[in-house]
């Protein structure tokens, strides 16, 4: 009699939705071992199969008798987990209904494997997504079969390729069963995709005239094994033409079935399909015990190449999925800022609502180009990476959907869904659906400079990064932007007005740029020089490197600023190397304020010509009645609040 083995003896975890395909994984082993006494793991209700396979300990497991489906099927695994803490990977075998196309040869007892393609982790579930007005959006992102049998998996295809499989030896051991017989199954008949099934248990009544030509094989026991992608719902799929287009939709699937996607997430596995039917009307159970003994006969084949020794050296199944969930990652394209002082309220707002009170899930940073909304940003951002280790923090550009692409597919390499990384317009969406779903962790994304709203709201040609972004209750989003407006249609309320500094906080970031400190010895000149750069950080950034640079006094640089336009225009369009900040971005302050000022030019005209008035008239206390009249007062408050909203103007009490 076989030895009784502890829980912790086994590593290989072996999934299967139907009693047929148990019986076909029991059919495999090459010895059976002794039920548990009892499951050690308290909530576990499943009943395993135990036994051996090359070596491999594994334990087996089957759905309860009419539980089917992913959410099924995850608890399943989540049980078999808490029972076998040893376990290192799974397996997912049985049946499924193959998709044939111009591209995969499909027949009914052939084997489908799930296998990265594409953009896709080898398994999608097709029917997770989001009804919106254009129709239905498909979300979420499944995790990729582990790496030691994807290596095993191509081991297998070397030995298929070279005639060293032993596949046919595998299946054939199950021919002693009659009911697992191939020619218990019958004929492999494809219909038409257009002929709907006639009636009955059998095709008998079907027309064979609608029968699809098909090249025959060498020979009828001819099992081919296809490799890509495994569509996973909860539905039954009966419809040959909703089987066509949902493989379109999604790059070409192999087959599909129903306990995959739940258990990608939860159960670091590879999915062994058996095809059965042509997911089509005409589909019957005559193949399934077939299909179920190709599975697991493939199923034994990749435990056959890989050596114990290599399992027993990997981590568990728990400590992937634990790791996994609890690594936090960091996509911040700067380091932080050494030279930043200051902002200290409005660093304590953005603590209070976000990580306090969390009372908010967005928030603005909005203020006029050079007060330092991104230093700010980039601050909070390692705050909260010292204060809350266990966030990921991601940061993305909004300057262009191009910059945002980039940094998406950024992330998607970084987060291990790098099938994106290539392919930046998918990217986006899986982004977008891996930190929407709980997998993901706590986490913050910061959208940096998100200023022209066709770029993040779209036109009607394109659409914006805002249709981008994830939704989570884990998620938190801060924006930074020069305009209110854009502010308000983010966030709302939730937005933080960010000014100049205060004179304190500015002399303190002056002293730490300057390379000659003793220049600030003189205060009245410190003073005056603060209060000509209106204690704006990047005009002190800009005018620190210049004086650096150039190793001239404050005075001097005072003259150059108070003499003519052109030295003035010349002093402050001078580029500001910095880390802190976008390689190949304007970081002169004369060229931020042109970018602003475009802006308004574009969605504005009454706003960009108010502008141009102002600009040529003494700019503090400008009475109202000073300037130029609009074609209504309407428009005239509308054009002082666009203003006001990009921080050129302020309102003072009692202008209404």
């Amino acid at each position: 009699m076989a030895r009784l083995l502890r829980p912790e003896d086994y590593t290989i975890g072996w999934v299967c939705a139907l009693p047929v395909e148990l019986a076909a994984a029991q059919e495999m082993l090459d010895e059976e071992h002794p039920d548990l006494e009892r499951n050690p793991a308290d909530n576990d209700e499943n009943l395993y199969a135990l036994g051996a396979i090359g070596g491999h300990n594994v334990a087996i497991v089957c759905l309860p008798a009419g539980c089917i489906g992913n959410n099924p099927a995850a608890a399943v695994a989540t049980q078999m987990r808490a029972t076998f803490k040893k376990i290192r990977f799974g397996l997912m075998v049985g049946i499924g209904g193959g998709v044939p196309s111009a591209e995969a040869d499909v027949r009914l007892g052939d084997v489908v494997v799930s296998q990265p393609h594409g953009t896709l982790a080898g398994v999608v579930q097709y029917d997770a997504g989001d009804m919106t007005l254009s129709g239905f959006k498909r979300t979420g992102a499944l995790n990729s079969p582990p790496q030691m049998l994807l290596a095993a998996v191509s081991r297998v295809r070397a030995n298929e390729l070279r005639g060293r499989s032993q596949l046919c030896e595998h299946i054939a051991k199950l021919g002693s069963i009659s009911k697992f017989q191939r020619s218990k199954a019958g004929p492999d008949v494809l219909f038409e995709a257009s002929y709907e099934h006639e009636g009955g248990q059998t095709c008998d009544k079907c027309n064979v005239a609608r029968h699809e030509a098909r090249e025959p094989r060498d020979s009828e026991e001819e099992v081919v094994t296809h490799y890509g992608t495994i569509a996973s719902g909860n539905q039954v799929i009966k419809n040959a033409a909703v089987r066509d287009k949902l493989s379109v939709e999604l790059a070409g699937v192999l087959c599909f079935e129903m306990e995959a996607a739940g258990l990608m997430n939860s159960f670091p596995c590879l999915v062994v399909r058996g095809v059965c039917d042509y997911a089509d009307s005409h589909k019957n159970k005559r193949w399934q015990a077939y299909a179920a003994g190709t599975a697991a006969a493939y199923a034994k084949e990749v435990l056959l190449v890989i050596p114990p020794a290599e399992v027993a050296k990997s981590r568990t199944a728990e400590e992937t999925i634990r790791e996994a969930s609890a690594k936090p990652t960091y996509c911040i394209p700067f380091l932080k800022n050494q030279y930043f002082v200051g902002r200290r309220h409005e660093l304590a707002v953005l603590r209070q609502r976000l990580l306090v009170e969390r009372d908010c899930q967005k928030m603005s940073i909005v203020g006029l180009g050079g007060t330092g909304k991104t230093q700010v940003a980039l601050q909070f951002v390692y705050e909260v990476k010292e204060a809350q280790p266990e966030w990921s923090i991601f940061w993305v550009p909004a300057v262009s959907m191009e910059s945002f692409e980039q940094a998406c597919a950024g992330i998607a390499e970084a987060v291990g869904i790098s099938q994106a990384a290539d392919k930046e317009e998918d990217a986006k969406e899986l982004v977008k659906a891996w930190l929407s779903a709980s997998r993901a962790g706590r986490w913050m994304l910061v959208v940096d400079n998100a200023d022209d709203p066709d770029v993040l709201f779209g036109t009607e040609q394109s659409q914006g990064i805002v249709d981008y972004l994830p939704e989570s209750e884990q998620g938190v989003v801060m924006y930074t932007t020069r305009t209110l407006e854009v502010a308000v249609s983010l966030t709302r309320g939730d937005a933080l007005e960010l000014g100049a500094m205060d004179w304190q906080d500015a002399r303190e970031f002056l002293s730490k740029s300057l390379i000659r400190t003793e220049l600030l010895r003189d205060d009245t000149m410190t003073q005056k020089l603060l209060d000509e750069l209106t204690c704006l950080p990047l005009a002190i950034a800009q005018a620190a490197a210049y004086l650096n640079r150039n190793r001239m006094s404050i005075s001097k640089y005072l003259q150059l600023l108070r003499s003519t336009e052109q030295d003035l225009v010349h002093v402050m369009s001078r580029e500001l190397r910095d880390d802190t900040r976008y390689k190949g971005s304007a970081n002169a302050v004369a060229i931020t304020w042109v970018v602003s000022f475009s802006q308004i030019r574009k969605h504005d005209a009454v706003a960009a010509d108010l502008l141009g008035f102002i600009s040529c008239v003494e700019w503090k206390a400008i009475p109202r009645t000073l300037l130029p009249s609009a074609e209504s007062e309407s428009r005239m408050e509308e054009a002082i609040g666009t203003l006001c909203g990009y921080s050129f103007l302020t309102r003072r009490d009692g202008d209404g």
